[in-house]
């Protein structure tokens, strides 16, 4: 099959590795594409690493001319050179020029993430989403499927008025791994908020849809008046995938949409419509959701029996206890959090969120306790186990245990530096002085703390208000200034965001005012290394020297502003002045093996590597450095040793394992 559109044009690809509602939102994206700038759209619906087995059979849906006209394999995806360019690199383009462009040299753009419709800045999003509806028409359907679509289209027709459909997510979340071991409060809504909602529109219609039966009849048994899929349509027939799009359709014919914040399932039905999607936040008062949360607290009190199984009551329990939280009633929490994890609720995020929910109540035993059993659980999530690893860091430093407090902080705090619990519990310890600048992390004290970062509520599990009175510091300056062992992507990407490292400066220059020394001033001339401005970098550090040449911190960046300019010499007096200073600094001997490394002599690399990792052991980066270095000279026995430390030190981390185990296989 050809990849191409007339006249040799590239395609719009459509590829996504989640479920139906995010693939079905891929494809329509992808035939508006091709219609509106003159090509063709493949699709790949089962990339390789996919997560719903039960739409590996498109058929199931589709039919065979239409999977023959647009859809490819895996292999001819992989084979297409070059390979083909994300669609967010042209969304932020003023013009289509560059993007026609692309396409008509025959270029191909992917769309695999985003749960919106495809908007770029020079079109009519107005316009786009009148004109959703009718694409599904260019969908080529299962006969069976076609066939149900009208009798609910004649169903949804002969009810009339006006039709509410409220979509209650469930599924895989309570009961799959490893979905049920991550919370989830963006997707699952209590039943007591559709309850509400529904008791303040009683003039209208509404139909449930959940990936959970129970929660249809619990729902639908409280309120006899809605009806689900089977009041429209026989559906005893149908394969599960079918009746999953069956529904999704169902729900897009509803004059209104209500749903969790994040739901592709729903999201998609409102985009066939060419609707925006109700979140309860938009539909109700806060009047409104506090009563309805009151009785999500009965419902507690009556015990986890009231919910469809431990998990679900879980899940609920995140989005209670926050609130509970806030008002004070952790008490309250606490004993709810017993009683489900009493009541066998197996997923790893529930010891968790108990030992935060203690630390709040000074209960730092337990919550040691229970952090404990959250970080040994294998199906902890990656960003819960590093968010407990900080907790627990945070809970020991209370204890008065400083030294583990130092090493749980940074063994988190190198996996993800910045995520927002890192930065408000850092903050907390750096201010306490938990964490003070010294042998397991040199870093800049004064500069940190003139660095504040707006008050932290999305994506953290902690409370900010409950750690730090004040804002918390901008703990992303000393992954710049370390940048060879952060383990995500963020710091790379900081790094090479010239627009952000300007901001930075910027914001210190007001503090330091152009005088030459330690902190800010010493830390702007980084800065303009990091940015390639050598010249600028070294006239300003060589000034900070000058006026506080005993600061250590001063040094390294001399040093290595020296190494980037190719004086490995000078760069090494300057490094030994750094371990003359503090002689117990594993980061300085990494700095000066790092200096030999790039002058050629990886023998002293390997020395000065090897003495900075007997002196850490928080830093996993630092110990797969020596691995990278023994492997290049050609000893994989140090490698896997060195790996085997790093993999103890972040024993989350699949990769130091995944490395070792190449190795081994190469050696075999």
């Amino acid at each position: 099959m050809s990849v191409r559109g007339d006249q040799g044009r590239g395609c719009f690809i459509g590829l996504r590795k989640d479920q139906l509602g995010a693939r079905l939102l891929m494809m329509l994206n992808a035939i508006r594409l091709a219609e509106d700038y003159d090509t063709d759209f493949r699709i790949n619906w089962f990339p390789r690493g996919a997560m719903a087995p039960k739409l590996d059979t498109p058929t199931d849906l589709f039919t065979p001319a239409f999977i023959d006209r647009h859809f490819m394999d895996n292999d001819t995806f992989e084979a297409l050179t070059p390979a083909p360019t994300p669609i967010w690199v042209f969304l932020k383009d003023d013009r289509p020029d560059r993007l026609q462009a692309h396409l008509a040299s025959g270029g191909h753009v992917v769309l695999d993430e985003g749960f919106e419709i495809v908007e770029f800045a020079w079109e009519d999003g107005e316009d786009l989403r009148g004109r959703f509806r009718g694409f599904i028409s260019r969908i080529g359907f299962n006969p069976v499927v076609e066939g149900h679509i009208a009798e609910i289209e004649k169903a949804m027709s002969r009810n009339g008025g006006r039709t509410i459909a409220y979509h209650i997510r469930r599924g895989d979340i309570l009961n799959e791994d490893p979905w049920k071991h991550k919370e989830w409060p963006a997707k699952i809504e209590p039943d007591e908020l559709y309850s509400a909602h529904l008791e303040k529109n009683k003039g209208a219609g509404a139909l449930v849809f959940s990936d959970q039966p129970e929660s249809i009849a619990r729902f639908t048994k409280a309120h006899p008046q809605v009806g689900s899929i089977e009041d429209l349509v026989d559906l005893s027939g149908c394969k599960p995938v079918q009746r999953d799009f069956l529904e999704l359709f169902a729900m897009s014919r509803a004059s209104e949409i209500v749903a969790p914040p994040i739901s592709a399932f729903s999201r998609a039905a409102a985009r066939l419509s060419g609707q925006e999607r109700k979140c309860f936040h938009e539909v109700m008062t806060v009047a409104e959701r506090d009563l309805a949360y009151e009785r999500v607290y009965d419902r507690f009190v009556k015990g986890p029996g009231e919910f469809i199984t431990p998990s679900e009551a879980a899940h609920v329990f995140v989005k209670l206890a926050r609130r509970l939280q806030e008002a004070g009633r952790e008490q309250e929490a606490w004993t709810i959090g017993q009683a489900i994890l009493d009541a066998g609720a197996d997923n790893a995020f529930m010891p968790l969120f108990h030992a935060i929910n203690g630390m709040y109540l000074s209960k730092w035993d337990e919550a040691l306790r229970y952090i404990d059993i959250a970080l040994s659980d294998p199906h902890q999530w990656q960003e819960n186990y590093i968010t407990g690893l900080a907790v627990r860091a945070h809970v020991l430093g209370a204890l008065g245990r400083r030294k583990g407090a130092r090493q749980s902080f940074l063994q988190a705090f190198w996996q993800k530096p910045m995520l927002p619990d890192i930065t408000v519990i850092g903050t907390f310890m750096i201010k306490r002085g938990r964490l003070r600048p010294g042998a397991t992390l040199p870093f800049d004290r004064d500069t940190l703390l003139v660095l504040p970062v707006r008050y932290l509520q999305t994506n953290i599990v902690v409370q900010q208000s409950r750690i730090l009175r004040r804002r918390a510091s901008d703990l992303s300056s000393i992954a710049i200034e370390w940048p060879w062992f952060a383990m995500d992507g963020k710091t790379d990407r900081l790094l090479n965001a010239p627009r952000e490292l300007e901001r930075m400066r910027d914001r210190l220059a007001a503090h330091h005012g152009g005088t030459p020394g330690a902190g800010p001033y010493s830390y702007c001339a980084l800065l303009e290394a990091r940015m390639g401005r050598l010249k600028e970098a070294l006239e300003m550090n060589t000034k900070a020297v000058e006026a506080a040449p005993e600061d250590a911190m001063v040094r390294k960046r001399q040093a290595e502003i020296l190494l980037m300019t190719g004086d490995h010499a000078a760069a090494l007096s300057e490094a030994e002045i750094c371990r003359a200073i503090a002689p117990d600094h594993a980061f300085w001997h990494f700095l000066t093996g790092l200096i030999h490394r790039a002058a050629g002599d990886a023998a002293q690399a390997r020395t000065w590597f090897e003495a900075a990792c007997a002196m850490d052991a928080s830093t996993a980066e630092l110990h797969a450095q020596l691995a990278d270095l023994c492997r290049e000279m050609g000893d994989e026995e140090g490698a896997v040793a060195a790996l085997d430390r790093a993999a103890e030190i972040a024993p989350n981390q699949q990769r130091y394992r995944n490395r070792r185990e190449r190795l081994l296989k190469k050696q075999a």
